[in-house]
């Protein structure tokens, strides 16, 4: 039987028979299900500064001016942080995070390969 692939860019790969990510090869006979999750960045770094910040501002001498640059250096880390998005690949030992991409995009294409995949188990049309 023809091997047909799906999916392959940047060293991701998805045919009827296997799904490669990262150097490692799944079956795609052994994938139950898949899914996408949204990896919500840390922020705690970001919280601290902040609230040292405002803590700094009732302080004496230069400490409030430290508090200013703390409390914008936590809004700056706060609005730069981005969601990474995931794909979960579950199988009968369990479930194995296959990759993780900051472009939802990606993470799209290749959760939609893989459902073709498993859809087309083994078929070659």
């Amino acid at each position: 039987m023809k091997e047909a692939i799906y999916f392959s860019h940047q060293g991701v790969s998805v045919s009827n028979r296997r799904f490669i990510v990262n150097g490692k090869t799944i079956a795609i006979q052994h994938v139950t299900t898949v899914e996408r999750r949204v990896l919500k960045p840390p922020l705690g770094f970001a919280r601290v500064c902040i609230l040292l910040g405002l803590v700094l501002l009732f302080g004496n001498g230069s400490l409030p001016l430290v508090g200013v640059f703390s409390m914008i250096y936590g809004g700056v880390l706060w609005f730069l942080a981005k969601p990474r998005y995931s794909v979960v690949i579950h199988t009968p030992a369990g479930e194995h995070q296959a990759l993780v991409s900051e472009s939802s995009l990606d993470a799209e294409n290749v959760l939609k390969a893989l459902n073709v995949a498993i859809a087309l188990r083994g078929d070659i049309r």
